[in-house]
């Protein structure tokens, strides 16, 4: 009877997991009063000693006082949005240099690596390499066409067999009619002038 009692009990339920809660605590957005106080102390410190422009800067460490130049307040770094001759250029860049984005950066004139890494990103996401290697295979496609379609005018614009073989008739017995087939010792300057006869009568 015991024995019943302990079969008709449910399982015990598995015990409650700890959950981990994690908090990003991101830092504040940076203001026009910081921005210009960054550009100042960088152009004081030649773009270079972020550390030390970190300093002067309550609550910005040297990493986010140098982002903040390179990706937002620098003069040579454009704020437009991309073009389809941008995506162009990044997808062959990519194509030739793989995920090297630093080496992708510097190849854009006026584009941070960042700004490139994320531009592929969102390119990747909507599928615009694999429309742009359609739009590759296409073309080649069309090339193709011409270069064969050249290849059959170009059949055509010869002339007739028949006619080939008359012309090489006519070449044939012009030349044979010169003397330089002949065994026998003749004047070189002779046989040149004849040679030259047959061909301009072809």
């Amino acid at each position: 009877m015991d024995q019943e009692v302990i079969m008709a009990t449910p399982p015990l339920p598995p015990p409650p997991r700890a959950r981990c809660v994690v908090r990003l605590k991101l830092p504040p957005a940076w203001t026009p009063e910081e921005d210009a106080r960054l550009q100042r102390l960088a152009k004081e410190n030649g773009f270079r000693r972020w550390s030390r422009v970190a300093r002067s800067m309550p609550r910005r460490s040297a990493r986010s006082c140098r982002d903040r130049w390179r990706h937002h307040l620098a003069r040579d770094v454009y704020h437009r949005p991309f073009t389809a001759r941008d995506d162009d250029e990044l997808l062959r860049l990519h194509y030739r240099l793989g995920d090297r984005w630093k080496e992708i950066g510097r190849a854009v004139y006026g584009r941070t690596s960042r700004v490139m890494k994320h531009r592929w990103r969102e390119l990747r996401r909507s599928g615009f390499p694999l429309a742009a290697a359609a739009r590759k295979e296409q073309a080649l496609a069309m090339v193709d066409n011409m270069v064969e379609s050249e290849v059959d005018e170009s059949d055509q614009s010869l002339p007739p067999p028949e006619l080939q073989r008359s012309l090489a008739d006519a070449l044939a017995s012009s030349f044979g009619c010169c003397s330089l087939a002949h065994d026998h010792a003749m004047d070189p300057l002779a046989g040149s002038l004849a040679l030259g006869f047959a061909c301009m009568a072809v």
